[in-house]
């Protein structure tokens, strides 16, 4: 044994690699545990690991579109969503999941399910605009597709809208926030 502690030590290098492997060694092991308390009794139901606000969606998927939105005008559609995503920076503490769940709420309820997707990894705190300031613009204008520049606060956010049919409320398919294309592209 004597050798081995001497090999481990005789170099700095090694020395570092088996403090590694030592510290890889626990972390696994600990991960192993098959009973995480072993002092719970078996009515015991494990508490759920607290997770990053932003993660996921929540598991109740987004809610309609509220009835003062006309969800068949593109403009009015963009308008209330990029407020909607404007608002995260008011949080009182975006890291609170039942805020950031509002927030989502709030703003995905105009979006597709990809485009929720998306939003669900945003951080409402990083968002750059607080409001919007004015009439959304029309930039790009198809049956079933709408592109349509927001002005906030931060500048233009750009916000496409997607529908399946003439009849289909129109949905968020993404947003970016800057430049628009001119119209008639």
């Amino acid at each position: 044994m004597r050798s081995a502690a001497r090999w481990a030590l005789d170099r700095p290098v090694r020395l570092v690699a088996v403090a590694a492997a030592t510290v890889a060694a626990a972390v696994v092991l600990g991960m192993c545990s098959a009973d995480p308390d072993p002092h719970a009794g078996a009515d015991a139901k494990p508490t759920p690991a607290p997770t990053a606000p932003s993660s996921t969606p929540p598991s109740t998927g987004p809610a309609p579109a509220p009835a003062d939105v006309d969800t068949a005008d593109p403009a009015a559609v963009a308008t209330a969503f990029v407020g909607a995503w404007a608002a995260g920076r008011s949080l009182s503490d975006p890291t609170d999941p039942d805020q950031w769940a509002g927030w989502y709420a709030r703003a995905g309820r105009y979006c597709t399910d990809r485009c929720g997707a998306t939003l669900a990894s945003v951080d409402p705190a990083r968002v750059p605009a607080t409001r919007v300031t004015g009439d959304a613009r029309v930039t790009y204008d198809r049956a079933d597709r709408h592109e349509l520049a927001v002005p906030t606060d931060a500048g233009d956010v750009s916000v496409r809208l997607v529908r399946d049919a003439p009849t289909d409320p129109w949905r968020v398919e993404s947003w970016e926030q800057g430049a628009q294309p001119e119209p008639g592209r």
